[in-house]
């Protein structure tokens, strides 16, 4: 999808690197609740799906099975924070925590759901899909190779990747303030590094990780949005 050398292979590696760190916490990160584990497992497979679709080869990948994925990632984070007993705090501020991982998994399943419509459109022209809405040919020096040029998706995505900017530099902010005041040691650590309260030596440090890296595939989002335009 992303036609310019340089910044797909930025995405590439961006995308690549957040799903390596989602699947190590999904999997090392014993100590916490499932739904922690199974929210970082979400958050790779949405980093997989991401580095695919910055390549023309990933254009191709069915697109409901994804759409029915991160659709059902999205409902699934609001419902954890309302439902699932153990959660810690008030179930106010759980889901004011979980609506931004819904709005990211709600706008990958948008993503998908509009570019697979568009190719359709294309592939109901006849070969004719530079004359489509949505099926635009790259012109020279252009970022992507299909917009959403002509149609109201265009919009969307523009709104979207606003949000997601938004969230981006709110993510990354309050993981630099997590990570600059986190005790570097504690006492009483597990094998994974967290104590029997989750908090642990580096618990800190790992929250300003999830933080940042949450605002980097935010960050990531939103620069595929804005070449979608």
């Amino acid at each position: 999808m992303i036609t310019a050398t340089g910044l797909r292979w930025i995405l590439t590696l961006l995308f690549c690197a957040l799903t390596v760190y989602g699947l190590w916490r999904a999997l090392a990160a014993r100590s916490h609740p499932w739904t922690a584990r199974l929210a970082h497992g979400l958050h790779a497979v949405m980093a997989l799906a991401m580095f695919a679709m910055a390549w023309p080869w990933g254009m191709d990948l069915p697109g409901t099975p994804q759409v029915v994925l991160f659709s059902a990632a999205a409902v699934w984070f609001v419902l954890a924070a309302l439902t699932v007993p153990g959660v810690p705090g008030p179930r106010a501020r759980a889901l004011a925590n979980a609506l931004p991982h819904t709005v990211m998994t709600g706008a990958m399943a948008w993503m998908v759901a509009a570019m697979s419509s568009a190719m359709s459109m294309g592939a109901g022209g006849g070969g004719q899909a530079h004359d489509m809405p949505g099926m635009d040919m790259p012109a020279p020096g252009a970022t992507a190779t299909m917009t959403l040029d002509g149609t109201g998706d265009r919009w969307g995505a523009g709104v979207l990747a606003v949000a997601l900017l938004a969230l981006a530099l709110w993510w990354l902010a309050k993981g630099f303030d997590t990570g600059r005041l986190a005790p570097r040691t504690t006492s009483g650590a597990g094998a994974d590094g967290a104590g029997p309260d989750g908090a642990g030596p580096d618990g800190g440090v790992h929250a300003a990780w999830d933080l940042g890296c949450h605002g980097l595939m935010a960050l990531g989002m939103a620069v595929m949005f804005a070449v979608m335009t």
